[in-house]
């Protein structure tokens, strides 16, 4: 018998069920084949690959909140359920009062996080920070992680995959910070305002813990904690305020989900080599994303830390994804499942998400590729 941290299993001798699947691989384990599947879905791009209006549910008798998440359940799921994924990406929704944006004109708003975005062509586009100094943090009305309806998208999911497919919670991680003040503010801010910064960084962590612990409760069988930590350069801060303010965002909502049993993923683009240690040490069970454009080796990364973490990923969403041919795509799966996959601790995705710069023909071809070249021998 196998012992696993989060189920107890043997080693398969039929074919496996998507979440136990996800779940060995995150045990550092061989599954009977690779978990293929994403940490987020462009919706607006897989409705059009399905031929689906994106507002085909019908809503007589329902609002246009729950029209709109009936709208995306619907459409993520029967995307899966066509390529036969193994992870289902589980959001929180927008609360039954909606969201509390502060419109600035008819097409530009501020969350309650003191972000930015421009509404256009179906997208909230990020625009900028909206917080002029640190302070004004007392004056946000920060979103109810225990408001009414955020986990009604979760429960129709869950009704839907609970036992067969791997439910993925989703948390924005440590991002709302440098959104409210943007990156080149809140370093300044961590400099000039440790305590202010660190303070800002606290409320989000305490927002993501509540969040996580109701998508939890929900039935989610696993947490990705989003919020990059690094751009193509480098960390987006220096490496002193990585480890006091980065670290501990990262470290008490993994240890609060290890209580229950669950595991989490942190994805970040960038180059991380700097941090990578770092990472690691928090107690996150997997890496997602590791992108090849930022310089990212997931060979190497396998090397020095595939006895500690999962790794996820990372067909290069820049180019091959987006650019490249169908056989670009089938060589690049080859070669990361051969860097990546031996001893088990893998699950194959983009380099980031299913965007919608990302060809349909490429992201079908990389399914495909994954199911010829990741069948674990028995």
């Amino acid at each position: 018998m196998i012992v696993s941290k989060f189920r107890s299993r043997e080693k398969a001798t039929t074919k496996m069920k998507p979440v136990d699947r996800v779940l060995t691989a995150l045990n550092l384990e061989e599954p009977d084949e690779i978990p293929i599947g994403e940490q987020a879905y462009d919706v607006r791009k897989v409705a059009e690959v399905l031929g689906k209006p994106i507002n085909s549910v019908p809503s007589s008798n329902i609002d246009k909140r729950t029209a709109a998440i009936k709208t995306n359940v619907e459409i993520l799921s029967l995307f899966i359920e066509k390529l036969d994924l193994d992870l289902v990406p589980v959001i929180p929704s927008p609360p039954t009062g909606g969201p509390k944006k502060r419109w600035i004109d008819d097409e530009t708003w501020v969350d309650e996080w003191g972000a930015k975005y421009r509404f256009r062509d179906g997208i909230d586009w990020y625009v900028g920070p909206a917080l002029r100094h640190i302070r004004e943090i007392n004056d946000l009305d920060v979103p109810d992680p225990h408001a009414p309806g955020v986990t009604d998208e979760a429960e129709i999911l869950v009704k839907r995959f609970k036992g067969e497919k791997a439910l993925v919670g989703v948390l924005p991680g440590p991002k709302m910070p440098y959104l409210g003040r943007g990156i080149d503010g809140y370093n300044i801010d961590l400099f000039r305002n440790f305590a202010w910064a660190k303070r800002f960084m606290d409320m989000t962590t305490r927002y993501n813990v509540e969040l996580g612990k109701r998508l939890i409760e929900a039935g989610v069988d696993l947490i990705c904690m989003t919020g990059d930590v690094a751009y193509r350069g480098g960390p987006i801060v220096s490496l002193r305020h990585f480890k006091e303010v980065f670290v501990p965002a990262i470290e008490e909502p993994t240890r609060e989900f290890h209580k229950f049993g669950v595991p989490v993923i942190k994805h970040t683009d960038g180059y991380l080599e700097p941090i990578l240690e770092d990472l690691v040490a928090t107690g996150i069970d997997g890496l997602q994303s590791i992108e090849p454009a930022a310089g990212m080796d997931i060979g190497k990364v396998k090397a020095r830390y595939g006895d500690r973490i999962c790794l996820w990923g990372n067909i290069d969403l820049s180019y091959t994804l987006s650019l490249g041919t169908e056989r670009e795509v089938s060589e690049e799966v080859e070669r990361c499942i051969s860097a990546a996959a031996p001893g088990g601790g893998f699950i194959l995705s983009s380099s980031n998400s299913y965007s919608s710069a990302a060809k349909f023909e490429n992201f079908l071809a990389m399914v495909k590729a994954g199911r010829k070249y990741g069948e674990y021998p028995r």
